[in-house]
């Protein structure tokens, strides 16, 4: 660290690390200021992380096997979130009332989205998509079921995280993560053109 860097780190004042910098262009809106961002929003910023963190190790820009932590940890983490969106959603659309299940098990909540969407009876959602994407996920479940084997290097028991398996290859991963995203995406707006249908017709009935 050079001494310039040394002396801004000594003029560091308490509360003043997540405020509006010098750079405009660099200041990210938050809460309300431009939100409040929704399930959605928040899983597409997790996948773009991964996918942006991949694109970093490709150029060469860190290590391949420290980076590979974070990406895959984004990765779930975006999984997670949209599934919790679509499932609000699609709960919003059948007017069911129910709310998303507490905790992070992927194929639980999973499994509870796609019986909504064969609730829906609608063609947005089609079968083989939807089980390429269980293939997917299992396979990262497989790994990863609980969202802590790439948050920690171990367990609450102190026993090392990935001892069955060695090598990931991160070409490989988000390939697979970007076929996930897109037919992820292509639902979402299938949900969202539906509920906007809806809304119409219902509008219709009142008029």
């Amino acid at each position: 660290m050079d001494d310039e860097r040394r002396k801004e780190i000594k003029r560091y004042n308490y509360n003043s690390l997540f405020r509006p910098g010098p750079n405009s262009n660099l200041n990210a809106c938050v809460g309300t200021n431009g939100g409040p961002y929704d399930f959605g929003s928040y899983g597409e910023g997790f996948f773009e992380a991964g996918f942006q963190i991949v694109e970093a190790i490709k150029q060469g820009a860190w290590t391949t096997d420290i980076l590979i932590y974070p990406a895959v940890f984004d990765f779930r983490h975006g999984i997670e979130l949209y599934i919790k969106h679509m499932t609000i959603l699609a709960n919003r659309l059948l007017g069911t009332g129910r709310r998303m299940a507490p905790g992070h098990g992927i194929l639980q909540n999973w499994s509870s989205l796609t019986q909504l969407f064969a609730d829906l009876h609608n063609p947005h959602f089609d079968a083989l998509e939807i089980d390429i994407v269980k293939d997917i996920l299992i396979d990262f479940v497989e790994i990863d079921a609980t969202g802590q084997v790439f948050r920690y290097p171990e367990d609450n028991k102190g026993q090392p995280h990935l001892r069955e398996i060695s090598v990931i290859n991160v070409e490989v991963l988000a390939d697979g993560m970007r076929d996930v995203f897109d037919l992820f995406e292509t639902w979402h707006s299938g949900l969202v053109a539906l509920l906007e249908e809806n809304h119409l017709s219902t509008n219709s009935v009142h008029h």
